[in-house]
């Protein structure tokens, strides 16, 4: 029986001690699934450390892959295009279509009306038309500018 008890305590000890830990699962996210997050948020949220956060990169990464990866240069330029029409189908909508905004009487919503941007306007014409649209500005001198700057007369220094 003492045999018995000893067998029973060893097994019960045994079981209560404590199992090697497994190995641990690796929960780090691989590199490439952050650099295809980083590149489909950059679009969605319009900033570098907005997109980072969203794929959980810092920017010491993006500054790796910067340097490592052509490829990778080429699809975040890409993202960034991506990024630039989504910019300017809304500059588009808000100078043609305008927003709707709401107008308040005593308090109370008396109507709505739609507002234009005649600034965006004005800026995707001198971009789609610069040779017609951009600001001229003409510079004529009169006196030599060595001698009104320096203070000195050109033909003493020479």
């Amino acid at each position: 029986m003492a045999k018995r008890v000893g067998s029973i305590i060893k097994d019960l000890v045994s079981q209560t001690k404590p199992a090697t830990a497994p190995a641990p699962i690796s929960r780090r996210t691989p590199e490439s699934v952050k650099q295809n997050r980083y590149l489909a948020a950059l679009p969605k949220y319009f900033t570098v450390s907005a997109a980072l956060t969203a794929a959980g990169a810092s920017e010491e990464m993006l500054r790796r892959w910067r340097e490592r990866d052509g490829a990778f240069c080429v699809r975040e330029q890409d993202a960034r295009n991506v990024m630039a029409d989504r910019l300017e189908a809304e500059a588009v909508r808000r100078a043609f279509k305008g927003v709707r905004t709401p107008v308040y009487q005593g308090g109370l919503l008396a109507g709505h009306v739609t507002q234009y941007s005649d600034q965006l306007l004005v800026l995707m014409l001198k971009a789609m038309r610069p040779e017609k649209y951009r600001e001229r500005s003409e510079v004529s001198v009169t006196q030599p500018i060595i001698k009104v700057v320096a203070g000195f007369d050109p033909a003493q220094a020479l």
